[in-house]
């Protein structure tokens, strides 16, 4: 029997496996155990690779793209009959709380393995205790959650719903931006809304600089390799981000995609050539610094909409990880802004941008309004 370290990294190759078993990959954010234990079964005839876990909180990492796959197979969008996926969950949050009867759907040996006297007492306790809560719906009923003391619940922020850009073509936008230098990400965010139609459109797009990707992989925990892969991040040369490719984004939406954004919101803070950059190619630029009174009420917006699976953000794991991350921070008057969850390295500039595009929209509603009408 070999095992492996979730945490390993090296040393995976060069095994002979005929059948492999890798427990609770909710924790992983790649592929790499998995893809070394596949290539060591290219000898075998009938090679085995059992995964099984719960649910946890890391988003966008290798169970929820396993997990996008198998969904995919059950609705018959993707044929594999050499994948056969087992999921035992809720269909919602509510059922558990409404009918202890609904349980074995995510505990199909539940009276064998584990007690329904277990179930009701973390419940109960689970409704006055958030961090009971967010393990009891992670582990006793595969329902992914985020860290807790987050803003968002994962169920208020996921949205798989997603569009093809061609249908945002020809369209007025409102941009927002967060700009960093070298230690977090850039985004770049445009909201689109289209005619006699309730829901945001959100395009997002990420900047990082290429020699940073390694540490950043190991510090966030998180696959940029693969978000770059996938076109999601435009690598910068060097150590620092070149804000003239966010210019370069945001003309080329225009150019290939016809998706003029309007107004351009952005913090003031180290983007004072960025802004004469972009001025002088005909943007109208909006400063919106980040504190409590600019953001509290676009932040309280951005909040009810993402409930109420009004944003369409295309399912952008980028995005979906940096909501994930934000904490919203409370003043004495009840007032909110953004700020990292835990630790110094949950990147939140999706979020950042997200609510600097929603400060602008709340000033130029009417104006924008008209103009998609």
């Amino acid at each position: 029997m070999i095992a492996f370290s979730q945490s390993s990294s090296r040393n995976k190759d060069g095994y002979n496996i005929e059948v492999g078993c890798i427990d609770e990959v909710h924790e992983m954010t790649d592929s790499k155990v998995y893809d070394a234990i596949k290539q060591s079964q290219s000898t075998k005839k009938e090679p085995l690779i059992f995964i099984i876990t719960t649910e946890g909180t890391t988003v966008g990492g290798f169970l929820d793209n396993k997990l996008d796959y198998a969904r995919k197979m059950l609705k018959g969008e993707i044929t594999d009959e050499r994948v056969l996926p087992w999921l035992y969950t809720q269909d919602n949050t509510q059922e558990i709380y409404d009918d202890p009867k609904n349980w074995v759907k995510s505990n199909p040996s539940l009276g064998v393995v584990k007690l329904p006297s277990y179930l009701e007492d973390v419940m109960n306790k689970s409704k006055n205790d958030h961090s009971t809560r967010v393990t009891m719906l992670c582990k006793d009923f595969n329902i992914k959650q985020v860290d807790q003391g987050a803003w968002l619940s994962f169920d208020d922020l996921n949205n798989e719903a997603k569009y093809e850009l061609s249908t945002l073509k020809n369209s007025y936008a409102i941009a927002g931006v967060d700009l960093s230098s070298t230690t977090d990400l850039t985004a770049a965010i445009l909201i689109i809304q289209k005619k006699d139609d309730n829901k945001k459109y959100v395009l997002s797009h990420f900047f990082m600089p290429s020699d940073v990707v390694k540490k950043r992989m190991e510090e966030d925990n998180v696959p940029y390799d693969i978000w770059i892969k996938r076109g999601l991040i435009t690598l910068t040369d060097g150590s620092q981000n070149d804000f003239s490719l966010v210019t370069q984004w945001f003309m080329r939406m225009i150019q290939e995609h016809q998706i003029r954004p309007l107004w351009v919101g952005f913090d003031p803070w180290n983007s004072q050539y960025w802004i004469k950059e972009m001025e002088e190619l005909g943007f109208n630029m909006e400063k919106v610094r980040q504190g409590v009174y600019s953001l509290s009420e676009p932040m309280k917006q951005l909040e009810a909409d993402l409930k109420n699976k009004l944003i369409n953000y295309d399912n952008n794991p980028i995005l979906k990880w940096c909501l994930s991350n934000t904490q919203a921070k409370v003043d004495l008057n009840g007032n909110i802004q953004p700020s990292k969850l835990n630790s110094k390295y949950k990147r939140i500039d999706g979020t950042v941008a997200l609510i600097i595009a929603y400060a602008v929209l709340n000033r130029y509603k009417i104006d924008y309004d008209n103009m998609i009408k």
